[in-house]
């Protein structure tokens, strides 16, 4: 059995339609029981309930060899850091308690400083305390910036032909479609070929500038976009005034400046993936229908 967490996001999605495809055993993980259909459909168990419950963590992780851990965004939350501790707590508590043998964590470029990138802090703690559990083979997966974080700004885009960003026009990011990252994470479950702790980088074909990657975007809609860098604290205004909580505001602005300083990068010397998907492909296949819809 193989536990995946978030099944019904994106990177868990993909992550239990590659292992249900290599025709393994899997239970599902979701709030809501309608967005696990299409797994359940074809075989896969569902275990419907509240991640940041520890005794549904710890009975979804039961009498599984392997699982998918990740922590979903919660922008509801007023405490976004304490938000991703009881999750920490509760994927920790159980995986000493059931003896899971396997895991697959989704973390982040950047995971290897404990300091100084936002959310990204609690990733880094969290592959820490899954190192201290000895019998546990873990995998951590430090994805980079996410393709469909483009998709924020479709507002501006729509409204004013404008894609703003805080980072001068010729930062490139390694920048890699989620799908890709779910599909790499449910091949190593698949394989279960990894033991002790260990780091990938997942990045995507190619890094990509501001833009470039705001000229791919116009490719694709149709229609002329132009870049505007805006200052940091801009960035903080924009997120309050779309209706992001204080907590989750300050730790993305944390986050944006780590990324400024170097800090959102992989590891020296450590391993890199690829992902197949280039931001062109996804400008054409993702931002556009979600552009004209």
């Amino acid at each position: 059995m193989i536990t995946v967490f978030g099944a019904s996001g994106h990177t868990g999605g993909a992550a239990a339609a590659q292992l249900l495809k290599a025709g393994k055993k899997i239970r599902v993980v979701a709030r809501h029981k309608e967005k696990l259909a299409r797994f359940t459909q074809s075989g896969a168990e569902a275990a419907v309930g509240d991640i940041e419950s520890a005794s549904f963590v710890r009975e979804a992780l039961t009498g599984a060899e392997a699982a998918y851990l990740m922590i979903p965004p919660n922008m509801a939350t007023d405490d976004f850091r304490a938000y991703q501790q009881r999750l920490a707590d509760a994927y920790v508590a159980a995986a000493e308690a059931t003896g899971v043998r396997y895991v697959v964590l989704l973390s982040s470029i950047g995971a290897q400083h404990r300091e100084g990138t936002g959310p990204i802090v609690a990733l880094h703690d969290l592959e820490e305390r899954l190192k201290r559990i000895v019998p546990l083979n873990a995998l951590f997966l430090r994805a980079g910036w996410f393709m469909e974080n483009v998709l924020y700004e479709l507002v501006g885009v729509k409204g004013k032909g404008v894609y703003s960003a805080p980072m001068p026009a010729n930062t490139a990011v390694p920048a890699i479609a989620s799908a890709d990252i779910g599909s790499y994470a449910g091949s190593r479950l698949e394989r279960l070929d990894f033991s002790g702790k260990s780091v990938i980088h997942l990045i995507g074909p190619r890094a990509i500038t501001q833009t470039e990657l705001v000229s791919q975007l116009s490719q694709a809609v149709g229609k002329p976009i132009r870049y505007q860098q805006t200052s940091f604290e801009e960035a903080e205004q924009a997120l309050r005034q779309a209706g992001m909580k204080p907590s989750l505001v300050s730790l993305f602005a944390e986050m944006q400046r780590g990324a400024s300083k170097g800090l959102l990068a992989p590891e020296d010397g450590g391993a890199v993936v690829q992902g197949k998907t280039t931001f062109e492909t996804f400008a054409h296949e993702v931002f556009a229908p979600a552009y004209r819809a």
